[in-house]
């Protein structure tokens, strides 16, 4: 009993490295790759259309040079999933995203998308469509955020700026605008909701940048009152 527990142990960490492994290094789990700008694309089927995926990258990129943060020459590996079943492997406590980056080895892995009408599924009932470039800028943004920031100050960063902050290069949200800022506006927000959620981190790091004119660096280091940001938010979009 004793030694079938230990090797029930043993087989269990060497699953748990193995599939670390995998997600730190899974380029050799995808067929084909394409080098283009400052991104590096992994994927399988040969059907996709490498002109077709520059013009999502030069969408991406276009998005994210609105960030202080993007400096050219910066690598990113982007991974296509084949659909959900294969992002919820490599995504396994993400796999309702539209995307997931993993820190330290910033890989990106895509979920079911289609690179020929820029768009992205994820899967989900609700608010599953994105622009593939859009995410692809968001994802991106997590990489230089860490890069600037440090891993550890990046991973205490509040979700709020965060995902506020990537959302409001990427310049989009799952959310619908019109329906989210009318929740605002009627206090009947569902903070339930990922995709509201990252509309409203969104909608306070545009106020913030836009209207009161923050620094990058004030934005990172500043305790701000939500709440007062709030109320300027519905002052702004509500009619009185």
């Amino acid at each position: 009993m004793i030694r079938t527990k230990k090797i029930f142990n043993w087989v269990f960490k060497v699953l748990i490295l193995s599939y670390i492994l995998l997600i730190c290094f899974p380029h050799l789990l995808f067929a084909n790759k394409f080098d283009y700008k400052d991104f590096s694309v992994y994927y399988h089927s040969n059907d996709i259309n490498t002109e077709e995926l520059k013009l999502v990258l030069d969408k991406s990129e276009n998005l994210l040079k609105k960030s202080e943060l993007f400096k050219k020459g910066t690598s990113q590996d982007i991974f296509i999933c084949n659909g959900y079943s294969e992002f919820t492997f490599f995504a396994l406590l993400s796999r309702k995203a539209f995307a997931v980056n993993y820190p330290i080895s910033q890989n990106i892995f895509i979920s079911k998308s289609s690179i020929s009408q820029n768009y992205i599924l994820r899967n989900g009932k609700e608010n599953k469509k994105r622009t593939l470039s859009g995410v692809i800028a968001h994802e991106t943004v997590h990489s230089l955020l860490e890069n600037k920031l440090g891993l550890l100050k990046y991973k205490l960063l509040p979700s709020w700026k965060n995902e506020g902050y990537c959302d409001f290069i990427a310049n989009e949200s799952s959310f619908n605008k019109q329906k989210g800022v009318k929740e605002i506006c009627n206090d009947t927000e569902n903070k339930d909701i990922t995709s509201f959620k990252y509309f409203k981190y969104r909608m306070i790091t545009e106020y913030l940048f836009e209207e009161r004119k923050v620094t990058l660096e004030k934005f990172f280091d500043e305790d701000f009152d939500l709440e007062n940001i709030n109320n300027n938010l519905k002052k702004k979009y509500c009619a009185l």
